[in-house]
């Protein structure tokens, strides 16, 4: 069963913003206690997870006595505001740009004395917010058959005519069509977001294609709910779930095709959680042997198996690069480390962010915690092993290694800075995806030459460090972007959080340029062997998988690892066959 991620599912950019600033707040340290003024957004497993970091909902403004309160992503009406300012509380504005615009949009025709018409559910938080700016008088229309609010004034007054952010489109034509019929003077503002009508653009292209729909976000939230409505109104069997416990298997019966989008207010994790369902699902389908072999290759990417033949392939590769014959030991090596490493590191990391990230593998360990830890203890022993034979600099140095990956987790660390405690190295932000590939490029390209009695060539091990760590640092990057939403729950400040979406895109892509530039032109001028030029291959694939994450093209998590990590593979398997030639 084929599963089609749409492109813009997931947290809009308003909602995204809010809950990034409720988020930050506690490393600021305001005035306690922090609460929401209604629902931050509408859903409830994020609103859970917002009053276990302490921001709790309050829905009255009588309730709220002090400290600080965050005005959701929906926006509240001029009188609200004026009644917190009173207050003399902290006031943290979230609402969404979007919503500020149409707010602006009526309290200038208000001013100018004219009726303004929201294109809206009169209910929904968003439109009770925008008629409190409507000074001059104004109403909320639920569809075009709603005759008694759009012949509420005069005909020949001067009217304004504005839709709630997340309206259909068609449901907004047909209205103004009828306010046009009775009004001559009239102010037409199609305020419906961008983001909304892309996903029920993106809905309606599934729907060609697809056989069923899925639909995830909160049960109250207006635009999931329309979602479902475009989706069926396209002739395709729709659910609307908010937890993959909802999916029944017996609905996708003769399925081969199904499509995923959720609503504007649902994380990302949660999507993946309903993914993992899907795949799991379609897996009970496929025949014994290819259900099994998918699953061992799911193990092997959860259990970084897959990740340790990478490290072994760009061992390969960085031998090769500094002209010496490829042998055995090394990336043996250099593959128990990657492997205890990122093992024991995932097990020690009992409350991390891997729960709403990916929820498979969180499961995966609860359940394997102990057969794990053991397996994870015994790589770790073998690689001090095997490291002995390599030399005993080479043994130091991966003994200091090893003693490094083993404190990353730990809470070896007492110190404080302001509003900030660290209590083990992983807290100092930023610092996960460096040391990562540092730690791979010390395996893959030092090691092997520190227990080599051949003379160190300076100029090709500097350029085998630099690309491996580099492509080690753009791998764990995509993946830091993929689990943003997560870290930031938990409060882990990685290179994406602490620079932006954006610029760790721009990142990424200067990254695999640099690294294309550098092997291409050390090969062309001698510093390495001529397998520079064939790792160009390498840089472009990554290349491509950048630009399928960029287009949701791929929906399977522990599938785009299973590559990512293939790519290395890749490399030191050309490399062999390269140095043999």
């Amino acid at each position: 069963m084929r599963i089609r991620l749409a492109k813009t599912a997931g947290f809009c950019m308003g909602v995204r913003r809010a809950v990034d600033m409720a988020l930050d707040l506690r490393r600021l340290s305001p005035p306690l206690p922090i609460v929401t003024y209604g629902p931050l957004i509408h859903n409830p497993q994020t609103l859970e997870l917002l009053e276990s970091r302490g921001i709790k909902k309050v829905d009255s403004l009588d309730s709220i006595r002090g400290g600080t309160v965050v005005i959701r992503a929906h926006g509240i009406s001029p009188r609200e505001r004026g009644e917190l300012e009173k207050k003399g509380v902290g006031i943290i504005d979230a609402t969404c740009p979007r919503v500020a615009r149409v707010q602006a949009v009526i309290r200038k025709h208000a001013k100018r004395g004219h009726f303004c018409f929201i294109v809206g559910d009169k209910d929904h938080p968003e439109v009770r917010g925008l008629i409190g700016f409507a000074s001059s008088g104004g109403t909320a229309v639920a569809s075009c058959m709603d005759k008694e609010s759009m012949e509420c004034v005069e005909a020949d007054r001067e009217i304004c005519v504005v839709a709630q952010t997340t309206q259909e489109s068609e449901t907004f034509a047909e209205v103004v069509n009828q306010l046009k019929k009775r009004y001559d003077r009239i102010h037409v503002y199609n305020t419906i977001c961008d983001s909304t009508r892309k996903r029920q653009s993106e809905v309606r292209r599934l729907g060609e294609t697809a056989d069923f729909i899925v639909v995830v976000g909160g049960k109250g939230s207006g635009n999931t709910q329309r979602l479902v409505k475009v989706a069926e109104s396209q002739g395709v069997p729709a659910l609307h779930v908010e937890t993959p416990e909802e999916i029944p298997a017996s609905a996708l019966t003769g399925v081969e095709t199904v499509g995923v989008t959720a609503g504007a207010s649902t994380p990302n994790w949660q999507i993946q959680s309903v993914i993992d369902r899907l795949k799991e699902i379609g897996m009970s389908r496929a025949r014994g042997p290819l259900r099994r072999l998918r699953r061992l290759l799911d193990i092997s990417v959860m259990t970084y198996v897959g990740a340790a033949f990478g490290g072994g392939g760009l061992t390969a590769t960085c031998m090769v690069l500094q002209g010496r014959e490829v042998s055995l030991l090394p990336p043996a090596v250099a593959m128990l480390f990657v492997f205890s490493m990122h093992l024991i590191n995932r097990i020690l990391e009992r409350t991390g962010a891997v729960r709403f990230n990916t929820p498979e593998i969180a499961a995966f360990y609860a359940k394997h915690r102990r057969l794990l830890s053991g397996i994870g203890s015994m790589s770790t022993i073998s690689a001090l092993v095997l490291g002995w034979w390599l030399g005993a600099y080479a043994f130091a140095l991966l003994a200091a290694m090893v003693a490094g990956g083993l404190l990353y987790t730990g809470p070896v660390m007492v110190g404080r800075l302001p509003s900030r405690r660290w209590q083990s190295p992983k807290d100092i932000p930023g610092s996960k995806t460096p040391l990562v590939a540092m730690g791979w490029a010390m395996a893959a390209a030092v090691l092997p030459v520190a227990g080599s009695a051949a003379a160190i060539d300076a100029k090709a091990l500097a350029v085998a460090v630099v690309f491996s760590a580099g492509m080690v640092f753009w791998r764990t990057a995509l993946s830091d972007l993929l689990d943003i939403q997560g870290d930031r729950i938990v409060g882990r400040e990685t290179i994406p959080i602490l620079i932006g979406v954006e610029r760790c895109g721009y990142l990424l892509a200067i990254l695999l340029a640099f690294l294309s530039v550098l092997v291409a032109v050390a090969s062309a001028v001698g510093w390495t062997t001529g397998m520079g030029f064939w790792l160009l291959i390498n840089t472009t694939v990554y290349g491509i998988f950048f630009v399928l994450y960029k287009k949701r093209y791929l929906a399977d998590r522990l599938s785009l690892e299973g590559m990512l990590d293939a790519n290395l593979m890749a490399a030191g398997a050309v490399s062999i066959l390269y140095g043999a030639v």
